[in-house]
């Protein structure tokens, strides 16, 4: 019988050597009444199917089961279920599979195999699909489902769901269902199976010597050694040598090592292979690598024969024939007397002997350097090393069979996760792998889990700067959850993972519970840090459980957020400009600028903004300079190639990468001797011979450093507090230009005296001194006793594809989906209007047949509720010059440009000045004092007493449009722009001009 009619082999095959076999077994007379999976016969309305059933009897009316159906033998019995099902909803379907009845085989009549399902998990689809993907049927035909009801001895059809329940209800006391499925072509009309004879077992006369044991004497080995007299002497050590020897050539899984080429495996008489599936996997290279395709005739465990598929087509008289050897296990190709004469058939859509099994071992290797692989790319591999087109599902299917025998099954991993949290805190004591679960309809389920190993916590805390850096990233597995983490900084700026956790969104509960078991890990740390995004639920985390630490924003973000609702070139110069200034002055001027020119941008910043992302605020106890979370990034992107494993398989993964890089660093930290790591030695003491800077010594300790040719700016520099007026030194821990220069023009200073301790070799040394636990694999982690069996989350539905790359943000660099072929040239990454290679002739002539295509114009959206509020009382807080701060400005350069003007426009102009806006001066008033920070030392940020009155933003000009309207003035306002205005100074001069975006980050750096 082929699965699904005569295209499928793979069903062939396995339905022919389950009848063999169980022909065999009846021949031996040894499986009793109702048991094995003997080949049955079917008899339908039709005589077409009846025509497919072997001695059955068509016009029989006393046909039926011979037996109860549920009593044969291999259906779990309800006390004895596989691991981690639950008995109350699992189900036993013993399922008949029956192919197309006028295009199978006469011999087999159908195949019976045995599927557990759990009836709470299992629908319609789900249940047809499990069965198609395990025997597919051939093209275009599709399954029809039956099973058989005792009570009223008749043979329902499953379409449905409701029917699918009905069946489970019907058999809720036995948990056993006899079902047939028959793949039919759907253009022709099905007809459903209504009768069942069970044929005679009574083996033929030339089965039974077919089968017979080819070495009898052998059974009775070990009985004549029972029945030898006592007063009759035996040679023990030589029975006992045959006896060792028999039994281990008899032994039933005894798989001998033979060794052959799995690439071109031989085919000639006398090849051995180590059992009857290396065998097919090999003869199926064999046709692969030959360009041909095979029939199957028979197949047993025992035997194998077939012969070339273009037998009657070009008269190819290769035929194959293999059986097992002496010791029933290793399999011998016994005849294959000619060669290959017909046509190839490697251009063919369709590779027959490219099953989903010989798939999944020639992809193995791949997906074990790499997981993530697509069934594209897989297909792409196949038809690079073995010239064939296989379709995309067969390889899909082929993947997925190779991940679960790579990785084991996706139900269960959740559960196992409770060995691995065994197996953690046998091997490191001390580690926290915390498990959290909930129950849905009567179903424990898996929720989150945090994972932080001693080591880890250990050296963070002596080896560390008080810093984390704390996000989340997608999995891009089956379960679809967000993988969070917090991870530190060392001495050598390199990423260092603290802990990591798994839950399924981003709510505030969730990473409420995450803080909460972070603070467990680390307690309380002087002087702590935390970085995060804007996103309200990582925020609130941090507000409730870590409410005394320095909150800090990562600029990334609030510039992606900025560039949605403003543009110009004052922001491209002066917001990036704004946060890397470490000192208040610097901060203000920058921030004056843009207010300046936008009073809306700047309280837009002050409204949503509010958490600590310059340089300039940030605390002098932490050594950490960053304004962005790029540390966590770098830990998503470390960890994103194995996203899609198992979460047992991805544990255990991270694990052994963690245990890799502290192995790598420990071996580095003891090669170094030195004071200060060698890496910050050099670069500190490069950094003095290009400084153009003047020292003034006021005494051996304090200096002023002055920058000549350039801003002129001057600072103070104090060695024995560590301290400079730039704010450099306090804010990363290491010495600035302007130190630098002052260290070096003292004779006996020395600049690794000045460097703080986090960045010394010690430090270094004992944030990997302690040891990532090595562990065994996971089929050896001790079992868990907690009582339960925990089932997988349940899946959200979402529509297309699964995604496996994040959305990208308005900031990214969109990827080319393909390059445009220029029709001229007939290359590539440029359009024909733009062609520089092709002809001038040709372009002319496009030209006058079509106009170049226009620009699109660019559109920006805002996406005001992607903006998230976090208006709380937290202490650490941005503190932003007070507002109209620039009118300062403004009334130092009036005074110079005033002579010149008129006095009457001057006039008029400060009374509008005062006058409209005097209500909105006292409310920036108010709010520019309401958050303070506590300060270190005379550069702390203070508020400017600034006592001016607002501007309009804009200027409302009248303009009359009729002369003879003078009652009722219509007026149009028209907003009216400064050219001089810094915004205006690249782009044209119209009237609310389209900027363009802003780019991400301005490349100007300020020279002290």
């Amino acid at each position: 019988m082929g699965a699904g009619g005569g295209g499928g082999a793979a069903l062939q095959v396995e339905a022919e050597g389950a009848a063999d076999r169980d022909l065999g077994t009846a021949a031996e007379g040894a499986a009793a009444e109702g048991q094995g999976a003997a080949a049955e016969h079917l008899s339908a309305s039709s005589v077409a199917v009846g025509a497919a059933v072997l001695g059955a009897d068509v016009g029989s009316t006393s046909a039926g089961f011979s037996h109860r159906p549920g009593t044969g033998s291999g259906c779990a019995a309800s006390s004895a279920w596989p691991e981690g099902m639950d008995p109350n909803s699992s189900f036993c379907l013993i399922i008949r599979l029956l192919g197309n009845p006028k295009k199978s085989r006469k011999e087999v009549s159908c195949f019976r195999f045995e599927k557990i399902i759990d009836s709470d998990l299992t629908n319609y689809n789900d249940l047809v699909a499990s069965i198609v993907e395990e025997y597919a049927p051939a093209y275009l035909e599709v399954a029809h489902l039956q099973y058989y009801e005792e009570a009223l001895n008749t043979f329902p059809e499953i379409k449905s769901d409701q029917e699918l329940m009905t069946m489970f209800k019907k058999h809720s006391e036995t948990k056993s269902v006899q079902m047939f499925v028959q793949y039919c072509d759907p253009s022709e009309p099905y007809e459903p199976i209504t009768k069942y004879v069970q044929p005679n077992n009574k083996p033929s006369q030339d089965e039974d010597n077919y089968l017979q044991n080819p070495i009898p004497e052998n059974e009775h080995v070990e009985k004549d050694k029972h029945y030898f007299r006592e007063d009759v002497s035996v040679d023990e050590s030589e029975d006992e040598s045959e006896v060792e020897e028999d039994e281990e050539v008899h032994e039933p899984n005894h798989a001998p090592n033979v060794e052959y080429d799995r690439e071109d495996p031989p085919m000639i008489i006398g090849s051995t292979y180590p059992n009857m599936n290396e065998f097919k996997l090999a003869i199926r290279q064999h046709a692969v690598k030959r360009d041909f395709e095979f029939d199957t005739e028979k197949s047993a465990p025992h035997r194998f024969t077939s012969h070339c598929k273009r037998k009657d087509e070009d008269d190819c008289p290769w035929r194959i024939h293999a059986s097992t050897n002496d010791d029933l296990c290793t399999i011998v190709v016994r005849t294959n007397p000619f060669d290959h004469d017909c046509s190839s058939t490697n251009r063919k859509k369709k590779v027959k002997n490219a099953t989903k099994h010989w798939i999944c071992e020639k992809v193995k290797d791949w997906l074990i350097e790499d997981a993530t692989l697509g069934a594209d790319e897989l297909r792409k591999k196949l038809k690079e090393h073995y010239k064939i087109k296989i379709h995309y599902k067969r390889v899909y299917m082929g993947k997925l069979l190779a991940l679960k025998q790579l990785y084991g099954d996706w139900d269960s991993s959740f559960n196992n996760l409770y060995r691995f949290k065994s197996q953690v805190e046998s091997c490191c004591p001390g580690s926290i792998v915390q498990i959290d679960h909930h129950t849905i309809n009567g179903k424990i389920r898996f929720r989150r889990i945090f994972v932080a190993f001693k080591p880890c916590i250990e050296g963070f805390r002596v080896g560390c700067r008080p810093f984390l850096a704390v996000d989340s990233t997608f999995l891009t597995g089956r379960f679809k959850g967000q993988l969070a983490s917090a991870t530190a900084v060392d001495g050598h700026n390199w990423m260092y993972p603290v802990c990591f956790g798994v839950f399924d969104s981003e709510t505030n509960e969730n990473w409420t519970w995450f803080m909460q078991l972070l603070r467990q890990a680390i307690g309380s740390l002087l002087g702590l840090a935390i970085c995060t995004d804007v996103g309200q639920a990582v925020m609130t985390g941090v507000k409730e459980v870590f409410p005394e630490v320095e909150h800090r924003e990562c600029m990334f973000h609030l510039v992606s957020n900025f560039k949605k609702k403003f543009h110009g070139k004052v922001f491209d110069d002066h917001l990036w400009a704004a946060a890397y200034s470490r000192n208040p002055y610097l901060f203000e001027k920058h921030w004056v600028a843009m207010e300046e020119v936008k009073p809306s941008a700047t309280a837009y910043i002050r409204k949503w903004h509010n958490r600590l992302w310059s340089r300039s605020q940030f605390s002098t106890l932490r050594k950490v300079d960053s304004v962005t979370n790029n540390l966590a990034e770098c830990f998503n992107n470390w960890i994103k190639h194995y996203k899609s494993l198992n979460l047992d398989d991805f544990m255990d993964k991270a694990r052994q990468l963690i245990m890799i890089m502290w192995n790598r660093r420990r071996k580095a930290a003891k090669k170094l001797d030195a004071s200060v790591l060698p890496h910050l030695k050099k670069r500190l003491n490069a950094m003095p011979r290009e400084l153009n800077l003047e020292v003034v010594e006021s005494s051996e300790i304090v200096a002023e450093v002055t920058a000549l040719g350039g801003s002129g700016f001057r600072f103070v520099v104090n060695l024995e507090e560590r301290t400079c007026s730039c704010r450099q030194w306090q804010v990363s821990g290491l010495p600035c230009k302007h130190a630098l220069a002052f260290i070096t023009s003292l004779s006996d200073a020395h600049i690794k005296n000045y460097v703080d301790s986090y960045s010394s070799v010690d430090t270094f040394r004992a944030a990997y001194a302690q040891l990532i636990p090595a562990m065994p694999d996971k089929s050896q982690w001790p079992k868990s006793d907690h009582g339960f069996f925990m089932h997988p989350p349940l899946l959200k539905a979402t529509a297309g594809r699964p995604k496996t790359e994040r959305y990208k943000g308005c900031s990214d660099k969109k990827s080319k989906r393909g390059k445009h072929m220029c029709p001229i040239c007939k290359d590539y990454g440029h359009h024909w209007h733009n062609c520089k290679k092709g002809n001038p002739g040709d372009i002319a002539a496009m030209m006058v047949v079509r106009d170049p295509p226009k620009r699109k114009k660019k559109t920006t959206k805002t996406a005001e509720s992607s903006i998230v509020p976090c208006d709380d009382g937290a202490p650490t807080r941005m503190c932003f010059p007070p507002r109209l701060a620039f009118l300062h400005f403004l009334e130092t350069t009036s005074k110079k440009k005033g002579k010149d003007a008129k006095s009457s426009a001057g006039a008029s102009k400060r009374k509008s000045l005062e006058g409209t806006s005097s209500n909105k001066g006292k409310k920036a008033k108010c709010e520019s004092g309401g958050s303070k920070r506590s300060g270190t030392g005379s550069n702390q940020l203070v508020a400017l007493s600034i006592k001016t009155s607002m501007p309009n933003e804009q200027t409302n000009v009248p303009v009359k449009v009729g002369a003879k309207q003078k009652k009722k003035e219509h007026v149009t306002k028209i907003p009216m722009v400064p050219f001089d205005s810094p915004t205006m100074g690249t782009r044209s001069k119209k009237i609310n001009p389209a900027s363009p975006a802003m780019s991400t980050r301005s490349k100007r750096r300020l020279s002290l």
